[in-house]
C-alpha cells in the first residue's frame, strides 16, 4: 500500500527483464486494470527510474488509467 488507495503491484513481463512497479489506484475498474496490466507496463512512455525502491527496476503511474 502506498497511501491514499494507492497499491504498487511488482510485475514483470514474459520475455521482459527486470521488474516494474505498477503504481494503481484502488477502484471499482480494478477487475479490468488487471486484466490490461501486461500491455500496460509495456507501454515506455509510463516508466519512470525507481531509484527510492529497492524491489523494482522502473515504476509506471497507472492510477490515472
Amino acid at each position: 500500500m502506498r497511501g491514499n488507495s494507492r497499491l504498487r503491484l511488482y510485475v514483470r513481463h514474459p520475455g521482459g527483464t527486470g521488474i516494474i512497479g505498477a503504481d494503481i489506484h484502488l477502484t471499482d475498474a480494478l477487475t479490468a486494470l488487471i486484466a490490461s496490466l501486461p500491455s500496460l507496463v509495456e507501454e515506455e512512455e509510463r516508466h519512470q527510474p525507481a531509484p527510492d525502491d529497492p524491489h523494482c527496476d522502473l515504476v509506471g503511474d497507472l492510477t490515472d488509467w
